[in-house]
């Protein structure tokens, strides 16, 4: 009997030993006529989902034989009965005797690069190399725009007449200008990034592309700019060629 009892108490649902259960009350006008009662209640359900799953199945099955949800069948939600368990006090955490409890470390900051970084920030712009000629400069026809880094500078050329006149302009924003400011003086290459072919007394002469040196003296109230002849290298029999970027006014 003992064994027969244990076998029993194995085989009943752990629906049946919840603590909440639910179920649903129905209601059918028309399922006389399909052999099913009026009204009734189905469950215990041992959860929320499985008792919704029965609501639906049931509707369905009625619905096949022709008493569904919009015709006769009505199903009420389900109600919960019964009173939860109380949830079981949480385990307290302790440290086992003998095992020391770990060490956190908070990471090392350095803050010696943040202070160099700030020292720089604090410097005023005209500190930096460059910086004092930074911003637009113009001649006659064309408007140039000069952007200093911390060890170069490089000058483009914005904007510039296409005609005498200037009513028609073009905007290249191409660099006219690769090099460093050394005190008063503007140290660096012309860039030609295109061969230029002519012909002089018939003869096919040309203009090479390249990086050409070329040399500006900047005024001593640093309003001004006048640039040096940049001398191209030109084939034998050819006349001599240069480039000048004229006289520069800060815009």
């Amino acid at each position: 009997m003992r064994i027969v009892a244990l076998v029993c108490a194995a085989l009943i649902p752990a629906a049946s030993l919840a603590a909440v259960t639910y179920s649903f009350d129905w209601y059918c006008a028309g399922c006389a006529r399909l052999g099913v009662g009026s009204n009734g209640r189905q469950g215990p359900y041992g959860s929320g989902p499985a008792c919704e799953g029965a609501r639906t199945s049931m509707a369905g099955s009625l619905a096949s034989r022709g008493c569904g949800a919009a015709r006769c069948f009505n199903a009420q939600p389900c109600v919960a009965s019964g009173q939860p368990d109380a949830p079981r006090a949480p385990l307290a955490s302790s440290t086992p005797a003998g095992i020391a409890p770990p060490v956190t470390f908070s990471p090392v900051y350095d803050t010696s690069a943040a202070r160099a970084r700030r020292a720089d920030e604090a410097k005023p712009p005209e500190a930096a190399p460059g910086r004092s000629i930074y911003g637009r400069w113009r001649n006659s026809f064309s408007w140039y725009q000069v952007v200093a880094s911390k060890d170069a500078i490089e000058i483009d050329l914005v904007e510039t007449c296409r005609t005498s006149d200037c009513l028609r302009r073009e905007y290249p924003n191409r660099p006219v200008f690769l090099g460093k400011l050394e005190g008063n003086r503007l140290v660096g290459v012309v860039p030609i990034r295109k061969a230029i072919e002519s012909e002089q007394n018939g003869k096919q002469c040309g203009t090479p592309a390249g990086e050409f040196p070329v040399e500006g003296v900047l005024s001593d109230d640093r309003n001004a700019i006048v640039w040096r002849n940049a001398a191209l290298p030109v084939a034998e029999g050819c006349a001599p060629v240069s480039v000048s970027l004229g006289t520069w006014r800060r815009g």
